[in-house]
């Protein structure tokens, strides 16, 4: 494969890692802020998607099943049609490919937003803490006390990682930028759809379904990196002892994972539309406090760079492989 300044590719190995490694370093040089962001204004053509074709939430099940699926495919197919149609007309294939990497990596705003909660934590301001993190929480965060919004915000930072920066990596290391930038809309719409809100509790179970398949890998993946770095024996004894109840399967097992990380109680109680719902309940010795958050950003992000170092050393052996064969 040739590239700029005559230097030849091997054609048997996979450009993509290296891409997916400039794209990541490019992210935490040069982020983009979150108002300028692609899937900001995805968003919100998410969000006015919905109230037009889910205005009475109260409509039959089957009717709000139909109808979020067709808003699915609505949101969905046009975006990834059109970004085909520029593969078929570019020259540059694989800087495509990296800019829709880039456009599909927002962790940079995500951590902002956390940090942000943090200091209003740290400065005593819990109502305009629990306010800020709407953004982030699907929960409601009128009520949560301080230990209650700091353990909620562990969870999501958790998920979200999992999710849009793990899943990301690994599609794209699939598909390239095209399955990069589908699976990352996808779950955008299952977090702006997301069924425990009551609005979408059947309109979005379709969305719901679909992105739970595909984010399974990415959380799995995810308990790897967090057994590895912080003791797979501890994080396995986690998962077996503690019941499993109203959770995800992957998050749960997820969630024990940054539970033995931690070393921190994770899960429990939640309430989404004013009611109380029953969780399992991650047991450890201590309970989270405020300062944890900066503690689970710089743990996620160190397993993001595990990852990097992992998909750097698998595509250094493949090379050492052609090139003895």
């Amino acid at each position: 494969m040739p590239w700029p300044l005559g230097i030849t590719w091997p054609s048997a190995l996979s450009a993509y890692p290296a891409i997916l490694l400039l794209v990541v370093l490019a992210t935490w040089l040069l982020p983009m802020p979150a108002a300028y962001h692609p899937l900001t204004l995805f968003r919100y053509f998410a969000q006015q998607l919905a109230a037009k074709v889910n205005p009475d939430p109260r409509r039959s099940r089957q009717q709000l099943y139909i109808s979020g699926s067709l808003a699915l495919l609505v949101a969905w197919l046009p975006a990834m049609a059109l970004l085909y149609s520029l593969y078929l007309f570019s020259e540059l294939p694989l800087v495509l490919d990296a800019l829709l990497l880039y456009a599909s990596l927002d962790w940079y705003s995500t951590q902002q937003q956390a940090k942000t909660v943090l200091q209003r934590l740290q400065a005593g301001q819990l109502t305009l803490a629990r306010e800020q993190a709407k953004p982030l929480l699907c929960r409601k965060t009128t009520t949560l006390s301080e230990m209650g919004l700091t353990k909620a915000l562990l969870e999501s930072l958790t998920l979200r990682s999992a999710c849009h920066v793990v899943g990301v990596c690994l599609a794209f290391l699939l598909g390239g930028g095209l399955a990069a930038v589908g699976y990352r809309l996808l779950t955008e719409l299952q977090q702006q759809w997301n069924p425990k809100r009551d609005q979408y509790r059947h309109f979005g179970t379709p969305t719901t379904s679909l992105a739970g398949l595909l984010t399974a890998i990415p959380k799995l993946v995810s308990c790897l990196l967090l057994a590895l770095q912080h003791g797979v024996w501890r994080s396995y004894q986690l998962c077996r002892t503690t019941r499993r109840f109203n959770i995800n399967r992957s998050s749960f097992w997820l969630l024990c994972c940054a539970s033995a990380a931690l070393r921190r109680s994770l899960g429990g109680p939640v309430y989404y539309n004013g009611l109380k719902q029953q969780r399992s309940k991650i047991v450890q010795p201590n309970e989270p406090v405020v300062k944890d958050i900066q503690s689970a950003i710089s743990m996620l992000q160190f397993s993001h760079l595990y990852l990097l170092i992992m998909i750097t050393g698998g595509s250094l052996l493949q090379l050492v492989w052609q090139l003895k064969h």
